[in-house]
């Protein structure tokens, strides 16, 4: 099939078998886009007027639609699937994808198109008829975006449609005489009569299992009461690819009853590169293999998606989303008995999912349920790099009220929600007042401690310290901790009040040298090659 802008064949009235039209792609979008030779070539009136459309901006609208960029290459395949389930009218829709090296094909038993639906929607970049909020796909997107997806290999590129309402059948053929849209040609014909529509595209470019791969990672956690999504026969929306954990479907707006959004947490996915994901109406739009719990959230699909539908725009309807499924954590926390360990880690998990698939969308609104239903009263976050130092200046004691997150993005979260270290130390601490190394040496020399201090420091007039004393819990092992206005040091510390033993001037060199910033290994060197630690010929 050759045909040039220069040679275009279209003709009204065909029967079937016979050529409706033949030329480059873009005179076949320019009828489309002029209502009167559109109504022409439909009305089978003979060859329509060569449309009055300025064919370098319509080339150049083609090249950004051919050329549209999606957050996955293979991303086009999933519009394809998409668009066969909304011409579905039947619930849940039967979509058939067959698959095989360089070839993929998507079949519907839609309401499928007549030679006006191709030429004014599939053939016309931007215009649809789909309803928002129930649609899924648009058309124009998918056939323009797939045509992008062969293009670097045009000698191998075809793009086949079979389509029909029942009452018409029409085919349509695309292939490539080179890298530019500009050299995309299209033959129609007319068929006998047929209902849905098949596309297949043939590209060089598909790999089967890549294509298998990514199909069942974006689409296996789609709805199955809205379309049964099968791949060379085998379904992979039915339940199969999750094991373990719960479904859930719950409300998210009570303006609104319709909104009703799915949650899935708990278990193991059963297939690589399933992970924790953001769906929208079931078609994954962001994922997060930080999170090793399988945590899926379903948006509706009245919660507006970016162009391209790779990313969830904020918005009402999206905070409702994301707040339910905090509030699904807490009810599955309290209706299951969870013990601390497992509360703490889904407060872990609700802010790794705030920050890296909903945006901290909502967070405020349902950290301080979160907290208090999974956390409870008196706990305090701690970073983990500052775990050990205030367990071991503040005592084992202390360490159930705690809230260490494993990650950066959790900790992020949760700061502003939960007191914090200045808050701990504040409440079981007396302090005196910040000052000096060497002058609280000289006003309390009845703490024999200081002594070892003072020469461990190289300047100790220039040493900010502070005297402090526990309130209910007794002193920990290291009777130092450095904070960022001074040195803490504990007054009712053994190894400060009075040290007896190598292993209180031991723990006074390490605590002081930690709080002074001193890193690990210098600090080990230091211990090592320093003079032997003993007190009157005790060693």
């Amino acid at each position: 099939m050759t045909a040039r802008a220069g040679g275009v064949v279209a003709r009204g009235g065909v029967r079937e078998g016979e050529l409706c039209f033949l030329g480059s792609l873009h005179e076949l979008v320019a009828i489309g886009l002029y209502r009167p030779a559109l109504d022409a070539l439909v009305a089978g009136n003979g060859p329509p007027s060569r449309p009055p459309i300025d064919r370098a901006y319509l080339l150049k609208i083609l090249d950004e639609e051919v050329g549209r960029q999606f957050g996955h290459p293979l991303r086009p395949v999933v519009e394809l699937v998409l668009n066969a389930i909304d011409a579905t009218i039947e619930r849940p829709a039967l979509i058939d994808v067959r698959l095989s090296d360089g070839s993929v094909e998507v079949t519907d038993s839609g309401v499928g198109m007549t030679l006006r639906a191709i030429l004014s929607r599939l053939l016309v970049p931007f215009a649809t008829d789909k309803r928002p909020g129930v649609d899924l796909g648009r058309f124009g997107v998918g056939f323009f975006s797939v045509i992008g997806l062969g293009l670097p290999d045009p000698e191998t590129l075809a793009l086949d449609v079979e389509t029909g309402d029942g009452v018409e059948g029409w085919s349509l053929r695309v292939l490539a005489e080179g890298p530019e849209p500009s050299s995309l040609v299209c033959a129609i014909r007319k068929m006998a009569p047929a209902r849905g529509t098949r596309v297949r595209v043939r590209s060089s470019l598909l790999d089967a299992e890549q294509v298998r791969a990514y199909l069942r990672d974006a689409l296996h956690f789609f709805p199955q009461e809205h379309a049964l999504i099968r791949i060379d026969g085998v379904a992979i929306n039915d339940g199969r690819y999750l094991a373990g954990g719960k479904l859930f479907a719950d409300g998210v707006s009570i303006e609104d009853p319709s909104l009703v959004a799915r949650f899935h947490f708990g278990g193991r996915p059963l297939a690589a590169g399933i992970s924790a994901a953001t769906y929208h109406a079931g078609v994954k739009v962001e994922s997060c293999l930080a999170i090793p719990e399988l945590a899926l959230i379903d948006f509706p699909g009245a919660v507006e998606l970016t162009e391209g539908r790779d990313a969830l725009k904020l918005g009402r309807a999206f905070r409702s989303t994301a707040a339910a499924f905090h509030r699904r954590l807490i009810h599955l926390s309290r209706t299951t008995n969870t013990g601390r360990r497992a509360a703490e880690r889904l407060a872990e998990v609700a802010a790794q999912i705030s920050a890296l698939m909903l945006q901290s969308s909502a967070w405020s609104e349902v950290a301080p349920e979160l907290a208090r239903a999974l956390l409870g009263p008196d706990r305090y976050l701690i970073s983990p790099e500052r775990r050990e130092a205030i367990i071991g200046f503040l005592g084992g004691g202390i360490e159930s009220r705690l809230f260490v997150p494993e990650s950066f993005w959790a900790e992020r979260e949760w700061q502003g929600f939960l007191p914090g270290e200045r808050d701990l130390l504040e409440r079981e601490l007396d302090m005196d007042p910040i000052e000096s190394l060497a002058g609280l040496a000289r006003r309390r020399p009845d703490l024999l401690g200081l002594t070892v201090l003072v020469g461990r420091a190289e300047r100790p007039e220039a040493v900010a310290v502070v005297l402090a004393r526990g309130r209910r819990l007794p002193p920990g092992a290291m009777p130092c901790l450095g904070t960022r206005q001074a040195v803490l040091v504990r007054e009712d510390a053994p190894a400060v009040a009075r040290p007896a033993r190598w292993s209180d001037v031991y723990a006074l060199r390490v605590a002081f040298d930690r709080a002074c910033g001193l890193r690990e290994p210098d600090l080990e060197r230091e211990l090592i090659v320093s003079d032997p630690i003993g007190l009157g010929g005790n060693t």
